[in-house]
């Protein structure tokens, strides 16, 4: 019985050690994990030493220029300044995010918002859930292997009191050290760090032993009465000395030969390249002082009389190596590998050659393929399992300076989106990504520029169903041209007003409610219309006068008119003032009895002034057809989405202007009914070079709009495919002022290089970013988001699935074959649809026939 506690107690770390290069019996008997210590959030391992997990936040490295890359490593040297007794595993995952991730649900679970919008979402969810996207995390593990063994095995024949007071004072006083030091490392982390608990560390290695039934099932709940090594393997798992096969999966583990002579910080976001999962496993352990330079004495001695050019090369290094300690910093014993999984060696070789190319061009450095210990270096790789005895039995530590080490730490990140969004995407480099165009915290007015065929409007149209699934359901308001809204807008059942001069005009700026704010806009409407036909004549007071005097006594008469109405089987005075509108003609007519009033009857001359001005705006006037009444005065009180197409208004400058400013009058006022308190939205403004290079209306407009509707939640957007609009165009010049959010999409260099010259939002990493942008014909466009203060921005790619591509088609050929397949199924968008999605794999037609039943 004594033996073999002695034994028990002797064997210590050397028996994990042994595991690691050798064939274990039973491989739960080998791991190094007992327990989670609730209370300290700490592990405590089978041998006795502590350890901590931390999930570290990444960093999203594209968007970051060479010196915010320096000064986010740099700022981690406290992580390589622990005590030599320690030991710190760096352990960097690229891995898919499974189809049984609870993360799906949680996006699925979402049913809330307008039918298109669900369908749509699932349809996102569903792509993006078969595309397998990666998550990258970054786990930090510090040990404290400083366990005295000898001193136990002396005490072991004590008096038990008197030996376990001994052992529970060593153990205190180990935990308050070790606490001590993890907290400075918290403290003075730059990066954002959490504790793993123990269920998360059961979690995570169960992916490692079952990497197939993981994202097949479910496992048994995390249990803290039993030892953590063994809840881990529920599939016998094959050893050789090449690595491990779980579940037919091998591994295969490639180190890095030597610290490469050119290090730089960043290097390692390269390997983000990659398109398969991998692990990065960086293994620090902390030798002597004394050690070390006992170590470089030596060398220098030996090299000192050398006459080759290498043994000259190797004494001017160690002794720059020399200096730099002189100066504090400090040699660690560095194990880089990476590790690769694969069922066939034909796929390891070539995920082993995607990595050495990465080694050899990005980091110019040599690897080793490990098929002779790459089994000890795979459970080097593993949370906590690392000890410098390791190191030893494996050969492939190398010394390294702290300054250079910190150049290879895997922190970086690719465009991760928000934590919450209405919208699911993918980064270019294939990480989830949630966004959304009303996160930022203040306000969220938009511009977006992007060459055209980039897929912008698509993109924006996303933009807009994706915020339908909020509720109560949101305000959408497109101007535009060339009706990029009017498929889409018949799902949403939109109110369309399209400007055809060949058509009757279902548009009037006389409708609308009336109040003392409508009759100001008609009263500077109509002026506006007098200068932009007569810019020579000169608008008195007189004018304005008669003008507002004239709107008024028109909308009295006009109630006068409307009469009596029935109301529960009795006649009676009609007191609904939003059924009443003003004609132009009425007005007219009002205008010209003016001097029937003692007011206004010295000022006949003023008044027939007015009316000759007015001419063209009423009667057989050129423009009098955009300003009678119209059959559709008053929009349906349901309607959330309204497209006003200015398209045919380009040509001429004065229409152009008047309806931009009778359009956005009555948005301003649809905004501030009642009915729609609260509900928020997007104002949408397709092109902003429709609405005219001089147009101050517009301009007027955008400017108190952004104060005005950010306080109601509606939000501008203006687009265009040339920047010059933004700071040559007065409409284009205030957008770019009050905008919050700012989208680019491919652009051609040259236009890149002119909003660099002109704003200081660029600089040079994310202008390279842009110009890298790319968009492919039905199937994705790359767009690069930014906020003004520039704490969010990133790369991500809008996939046109293809209910988003009949949704919105952007182009005539499109446009033309769903025209033809409204003709075909009568009508019914449901039915047009199924006919255009006919040849897209059935669980489309799953979703859409769900979601209308529904």
């Amino acid at each position: 019985m004594t033996s073999s506690i002695v034994n028990s107690a002797l064997s210590g770390k050397t028996i994990f050690t042994e595991a690691l290069f050798s064939r274990p019996e039973s491989l739960s008997k080998y791991l190094p994990y007992d327990e989670f210590i609730k209370d300290e959030n700490l592990f405590l391992m089978k041998d006795g030493s502590l350890g901590a997990v931390y999930k570290v936040k990444l960093v999203e490295h594209e968007p970051l220029v060479a010196s915010k890359i320096v000064d986010s490593v740099s700022s981690l040297k406290t992580w390589l300044g622990l005590p030599s007794s320690y030991t710190l595993q760096l352990l960097f995952d690229q891995r898919i995010i499974g189809p049984l991730d609870n993360r799906w649900n949680e996006l699925l679970n979402d049913d809330k918002g307008h039918v298109v919008s669900k369908l749509l979402h699932k349809e996102a969810v569903e792509r993006t859930r078969k595309s397998s996207p990666y998550e990258r995390v970054l786990y930090l593990a510090i040990r404290n292997c400083s366990v005295d063994n000898k001193s136990f095995v002396s005490n072991f024949f004590k008096k038990g009191e008197a030996l376990l007071f001994d052992e529970t004072k060593s153990f205190i006083k180990r935990l308050r050290e070790f606490k001590a030091h993890i907290a400075d490392l918290e403290c003075n982390s730059s990066l954002k760090m959490k504790k793993v608990t123990g269920c998360e560390l059961v979690r995570l290695l169960r992916k490692e032993f079952n990497p197939k039934t993981f994202y097949k099932r479910e496992f048994a709940k995390y249990n803290d009465e039993v030892s953590i090594s063994k809840q881990v393997i529920y599939n016998s798992p094959k050893l050789s000395f090449e690595g491990i096969s779980r579940e037919g999966v091998k591994t295969r583990a490639i180190s890095l030969k030597m610290a490469p002579s050119f290090a730089y910080a960043g290097s390692t976001a390269s390997f983000l390249e990659l398109d398969f999962p991998f692990k990065i496993s960086i293994s620090f352990s902390f030798p002597e002082k004394d050690k070390i330079k006992k170590f470089y004495d030596v060398k220098e001695f030996l090299l000192d009389k050398t006459q080759t050019a290498k043994g000259r090369r190797q004494l001017k290094e160690i002794r720059e190596a020399q200096e730099k300690l002189a100066h504090d910093d400090r040699v660690l014993y560095m194990t880089y590998t990476v590790i690769i999984e694969g069922e066939t060696d034909d796929e390891l070789d070539e995920k082993e050659r995607k990595v050495a190319n990465v080694f050899n061009n990005k980091l110019e450095s040599e690897v080793i393929s490990d098929k002779d210990i790459g089994l000890g270096l795979y459970f080097n790789s593993l949370p906590l399992c690392y000890t410098p005895e390791a190191d030893l039995s494996a050969s492939r530590f190398i010394r390294i300076l702290k300054s250079d080490a910190i150049k290879f730490l895997p922190i970086f990140d690719s465009f991760r989106g928000y934590e919450k969004g209405l919208q699911l995407y993918t980064s270019r480099e294939n990480n989830l990504a949630l966004f959304s165009l009303i996160l930022n915290e203040i306000s969220n007015h938009t511009v977006v520029i992007a060459d055209s065929g980039s897929g912008k409007s698509s993109f924006i149209i996303d933009c807009v169903q994706a915020l339908k699934r909020l509720e109560p359901e949101p305000l959408i308001f497109a101007i535009e041209k060339k009706a990029s809204h009017k498929i889409i807008g018949k799902y949403f059942d939109a109110d369309m007003t399209i400007f055809d001069p060949n058509e009757d005009i279902p548009f009037s700026p006389f409708r609308g409610v009336y109040d003392e704010g409508k009759i100001s806009f008609l009263t500077q409407l109509l002026i506006a219309a007098i200068k932009l036909t007569s810019p020579n004549f000169v608008v008195e007071s007189e004018h304005i006068a008669a003008i507002t005097k004239s709107l008024k006594l028109a909308y009295k008469s006009a109630q006068n008119q409307k009469g009596l109405e029935f109301l529960d089987g009795e006649l009676v005075e009609s007191s609904n003032d939003e059924n009443v509108e003003i004609s132009v003609d009425g007005f007219i007519s009002e205008l010209s009895g003016l001097t029937s009033l003692k007011e206004f009857e010295k000022l006949e001359d003023k008044i027939e002034e007015v009316l000759n001005k007015l001419k063209p705006f009423y009667g057989d006037g050129l423009y009098s057809k955009y300003f009678k009444s119209c059959k559709s005065s008053i929009a349906n009180k349901d309607t959330r989405y309204f497209v006003y197409d200015l398209d045919s208004l380009d040509s001429d400058p004065v229409l152009q202007t008047l309806m931009t400013m009778s359009v956005m009058e009555e948005i301003r006022q649809t905004i501030k009914l009642p009915e729609n308190k609260g509900r928020g939205g997007f104002v949408i403004i397709e092109e902003l070079g429709m609405l005219g290079r001089t147009n101050s209306e517009a301009s007027k407009f955008i400017i108190d709009a952004a104060e005005t509707f950010r306080k109601l939640g509606v939000f501008l957007i203006g687009l265009t495919p040339r920047p010059q609009n933004y700071f040559e165009i007065e409409a284009g010049k205030a957008m770019w002022q009050v905008a919050d959010n700012y989208i680019f999409m491919k652009m051609s260099p040259d236009n890149v290089e002119y909003l660099k010259s002109k704003s200081s939002l660029l600089d040079e990493a994310n202008t390279q970013i842009i110009k890298s942008l790319d968009t492919v014909k039905d199937k994705y466009a790359e767009v690069f988001y930014v906020n003004k203060n520039k704490s969010n921005q990133g790369a991500f790619r809008f996939w046109l699935t293809p209910f988003k591509k009949w949704l919105a088609p952007t182009n005539m050929k499109d446009m033309e074959k769903v025209e033809d397949a409204f003709v075909k199924c009568r009508g019914d968008k449901w039915e047009v649809m199924r006919f255009l999605t006919k040849d897209i794999p059935s669980y489309f037609e799953n979703l859409l026939g769900q979601e209308v039943k529904a």
